[in-house]
């Protein structure tokens, strides 16, 4: 009987895509409730994907929420409970000569730290993104919960020198380390930094027991990137917070996880909910 069950539930993920089921709950709940249906939902669907894959429920969790935001952000824009710490180091100081760079890995909610950066008034110059995973005109990404896109260009050569000419006039860029979930780094981006003097910001995000996304923004262990060892510092230092992360969605981890980074790059929490 179980054997028939799991067949019937990997014939209906097949044929019922997130996208339609998304189109569906928008047509029956007001945008107001997108996000608690996304959060739901993925808890729901990372049940049933446990019995048929057996893998961590947690971490699938995470990232099918991701998906059902992406669908829901298609249909139009809607309200995320956001506690947002250390926006203001998004901004340009007069020690960054290169502007500011945010760098992580592919961690889950990504789309709703692009909002945030949106509504706290920091949005990114350009977001180094594969071109799969652009949404607006294939030209741009779009955050979670909102219909205004952010300028994208793809990783490689041309998007090193776009991202280049941004940082030389002091902007803002933003990009992963990975260029997919579990993917090796890719140091590129931290070594353009080092050399044009940029600021290098990371961040932890989470969904708290209240149903509201965490995003702390952190400067990281070496802001400027001055050498190899510094480089390989900061990307070891994201990548830990990432394995923190994902341990501490499979239950591994069940204390709460501290935000790492200096106290100079911490700072009061706001709210946000938006648009």
């Amino acid at each position: 009987m179980r054997e028939k069950c799991v067949r019937a539930m990997k014939a209906v993920a097949k044929v019922v895509s997130i996208e339609r089921r998304a189109r569906l709950l928008s047509s029956l709940l007001p945008p107001e409730d997108w996000f608690r249906a996304a959060i739901l939902m993925s808890r729901w669907q990372a049940q049933v994907s446990s019995l048929i894959w057996r893998r961590g429920r947690g971490v699938s969790e995470a990232y099918l929420r991701d998906n059902w935001l992406t669908e829901f952000s298609r249909l139009g824009e809607f309200p995320i409970p956001v506690r947002v710490t250390g926006a203001e180091l998004l901004a340009s100081t007069d020690a960054d000569r290169g502007g500011v760079v945010l760098c992580s890995t592919h961690v889950p909610l990504l789309l709703v730290v692009m909002r945030v950066m949106v509504l706290t008034g920091h949005k990114p110059d350009v977001v180094v993104v594969d071109p799969d995973n652009m949404r607006v005109g294939n030209t741009a990404l779009q955050p979670a919960g909102l219909m205004e896109g952010v300028a994208a260009a793809s990783p490689g050569p041309k998007g090193l020198l776009r991202i280049r000419t941004v940082l030389r006039n002091r902007g803002l860029v933003a990009c992963t380390l990975d260029r997919q979930a579990g993917g090796p780094s890719h140091p590129d981006l931290l070594v353009l930094a080092g050399r044009l003097g940029a600021r290098t910001v990371t961040f932890w995000t989470e969904l708290g027991p209240d149903g509201v996304v965490i995003v702390a923004f952190k400067n990281a262990v070496h802001p400027y990137c001055d050498s190899v060892q510094a480089i390989e510092e900061n990307i070891e230092a994201m990548l830990d917070d990432e394995r923190r992360l994902l341990a501490k969605l499979n239950g591994v981890e069940q204390a709460g996880t501290p935000v790492s980074g200096s106290a100079e790059s911490r700072a009061p929490a706001s709210r946000i909910t938006g648009p």
